[in-house]
């Protein structure tokens, strides 16, 4: 990662490992936000795999959970999106240490997407 420790990109996925191994509907859509902000900074620093289809999907679930009225259905379709784009660069990741977090995140957004109904 860009201007930052090596550690800096295993503490994020570590934090959204976390946040997403508990049911989805524990969490509040600004403890969400807090999390897609993050990673997606995380995502846009990181210089050795292109995570631009992670970040994409970070900001289209940020759209919807920013919104005044939450889709429930637009919401688990975003979630399912990102789960796959999360899945797609786990498969890229030339990082041993890396790939099996990011499948970890992918299954977990997968099981989220399908608690919303996707």
């Amino acid at each position: 990662m860009r201007g930052s420790t090596p550690d800096t990109g295993r503490v994020t996925l570590e934090q959204t490992e976390a946040a997403l191994d508990g049911p989805i509907t524990a969490l509040t859509p600004s403890a969400a936000l807090g999390i897609l902000d993050h990673w997606r900074t995380a995502c846009l620093d990181e210089d050795q795999l292109d995570l631009s289809g992670v970040a994409a999907g970070l900001d289209d679930l940020r759209g919807l959970l920013a919104g005044d009225r939450l889709d429930g259905r637009a919401i688990a379709d975003a979630i399912a999106g990102l789960a796959e784009a999360t899945r797609e660069a786990a498969a890229a990741a030339p990082d041993e240490r890396v790939q099996p977090r990011l499948e970890r995140i992918a299954t977990n957004l997968d099981r989220a997407a399908t608690a919303l109904g996707a």
